[in-house]
Order: structure tokens, then C-alpha cells, then sequence
């Protein structure tokens, strides 16, 4: 008589069921949250890893003593957008809470297309513009003056690029072109190397 009128055991068994319920619906949670982090993880791995092949092959170009193009092919996909200025490389991919950025700082400085020139012979049409027909290229050398003009020009383009990031297509290869202008130096015919980064 006295087991049926004690209601303690089903107290016992709703606090159970309560907390087995809690449980279950944090496991849940925890389920379905954690996955998308790991794919987030991922995701901003393999961008650091094409930024950093990216920029290594900018820089190798730059610090080269050899004229001429070179071209990169992208290994990331058309769903991650690139942003170039002259001393940095960032990349984006995913919208809202799935967006991953990620930024490689240059050890050279590269000059993307801008709104002066987007290839070697608009860059060398903007210095020849301003430098009384001089190109800087072989024989035709700049004067001292002229380094003077085309390093406003050139800084000038750093401030734009800093504003409006070149923004390649990533389904085409990208050009890393480097040029080199000759001048009368004060110890003769010098150099200065200008690395310009387009596309088509």
C-alpha cells in the first residue's frame, strides 16, 4: 500500500527524461554548428596557401634582374574573388556568416592595373607622356628629372590601388611583367625595376 501512494519515482523519471532531452538537443546543436566551422577552417587554409603561392611568384618576378612577362595560372575557383593593390593580396570567398578573408602582406611592390595603364605599353605611353617622349626603354633613356616624375606617377598609383584593389578574373592567367627603365644618373646609365601585374 505504501508503493502505490509514493509519486516520488515519477518525479525521478521526468527530471531523468528532462535532462536526457537537454542533452540530446545540445549534442544537436553541437552537431550541426561544428561542421561548418571545419569547413570554414578549410577554406581559409587553402586560400592562405594559394595567397602565399601567389605572392612568392609576384615577388620572384619582381626581384628579378630579367626583363619580361611571366604568367600564373589561378588554382583557386571562380567563387573566390581576388583584390590586388601594390603591397598586399587578399582574398574572398562565401557571403554572410561563411565569409572567409584572407590578406598576404608583398614584400615587393607590384603595380596592378589602374586607371593610367593596364599593360606594358600603356605604362610606357603614361611615362613617355610625361617625360617628353622618353620611354626609359634600351637606348632611350630618362633624365634625371624624369625618375623624379615617374615616381609622383607611380606613388600616385599606390594611393589609387590602396582605394580601388585591381581585381582579377581567376579564370584567366594573370601577367607579372617586369620592366626596366634607364636613366642618366649621376654615375652614369642606372636602373630602376617597375613590376606590373594585368591581364589580356
Amino acid at each position: 500500500m505504501g508503493l502505490q501512494n509514493d509519486e516520488r519515482a515519477w518525479s525521478d523519471y521526468l527530471i531523468t527524461r528532462a535532462g536526457l532531452l537537454i542533452f540530446s538537443a545540445i549534442l544537436l546543436l553541437a552537431a550541426l554548428k561544428v561542421p561548418p566551422l571545419f569547413i570554414l577552417q578549410d577554406a581559409a587554409g587553402e586560400m592562405d596557401a594559394d595567397l602565399l603561392s601567389l605572392a612568392s611568384f609576384m615577388e620572384e618576378v619582381g626581384g628579378s634582374s630579367i626583363e619580361g612577362a611571366r604568367y600564373y595560372s589561378f588554382e583557386m575557383g571562380p567563387e573566390v574573388s581576388l583584390h590586388m593593390s601594390t603591397r598586399y593580396v587578399a582574398a574572398q570567398s562565401g557571403t554572410g556568416n561563411s565569409k572567409v578573408t584572407r590578406a598576404q602582406a608583398l614584400m615587393t611592390t607590384i603595380y596592378p592595373a589602374n586607371s593610367l595603364w593596364n599593360n606594358r605599353s600603356g605604362l610606357v605611353e603614361a611615362i613617355a607622356h610625361r617625360c617628353g617622349g622618353r620611354t626609359g626603354l634600351g637606348d632611350d633613356l630618362l633624365v634625371a628629372s624624369d625618375m623624379a616624375i615617374v615616381e609622383g606617377m607611380l606613388g600616385q598609383m599606390e594611393t589609387e590601388l590602396a582605394q580601388q584593389p585591381f581585381i582579377p578574373d581567376t579564370r584567366q592567367s594573370l601577367v607579372v611583367d617586369k620592366v626596366i627603365l634607364y636613366y642618366e644618373g649621376a654615375e652614369g646609365v642606372e636602373s630602376r625595376g617597375v613590376t606590373i601585374v594585368y591581364q589580356g
